[in-house]
């Protein structure tokens, strides 16, 4: 996963994968059919233990903040696993049919998730604007991600605890009755 955060991933050969995990090429092989069949396992890594972290942050107690304070843990979260988490949110988007249909999978669960939360949260929420709503604290989650893994300029001129406060402010405006 370090070799697709850090390089175009149509640039990475099998040769570079078995090198950077000290194999030979046949024996990535063995294991992998494909590049594409390895990025895809360690995409679905990923995924699952990201749908268990928004899970996670989601069944904490209520707060004030609300969601936000959950989608920035799983911020947080991401910046832990740099590698796979910008291989997911920057590096992959669009690359096959195969990532395209786990990110569609991933994506649905999250909208899901997230729209059980504010109908748990948000008394008297119909259930059109839950998931209008969930939709749109997931691209926040998405983009929030991609910038905070890039540390592009948005969130070099805000910082890590402003960006922070920005994305709670606006999960709070997107999820709000």
């Amino acid at each position: 996963m370090h070799l697709f955060a850090v390089r175009p991933i149509e640039s990475v050969t099998v040769a570079d994968i078995a090198e950077e995990a000290g194999m030979t090429p046949a024996a990535v092989y063995y294991h992998y059919p494909s590049k594409d069949d390895l990025l895809l396992d360690g995409l679905r890594g990923f995924t699952t233990a990201l749908l268990d972290q928004l899970r996670a942050e989601l069944r904490r107690p209520a707060d004030d903040a609300g969601i936000g304070v959950a989608l920035v843990a799983v911020l947080g979260w991401t910046d832990e696993r740099r590698n796979p988490a910008t291989t997911y949110f920057v590096t992959s988007p669009g690359l096959s049919v195969s990532v395209e249909a786990l990110r569609r999978e991933t994506r649905l669960e999250m909208v899901k998730q997230l729209t059980a939360a504010l109908r748990k949260r948000v008394p008297g929420i119909k259930a059109a604007q839950a998931s209008a709503s969930a939709t749109a604290l997931l691209s926040l989650l998405e983009q929030s991600a991609a910038s905070w893994l890039t540390e592009d300029s948005v969130f070099a001129n805000l910082g890590r605890r402003r960006f922070s406060a920005e994305v709670v402010t606006l999960a709070r405006l997107i999820s709000g009755p």
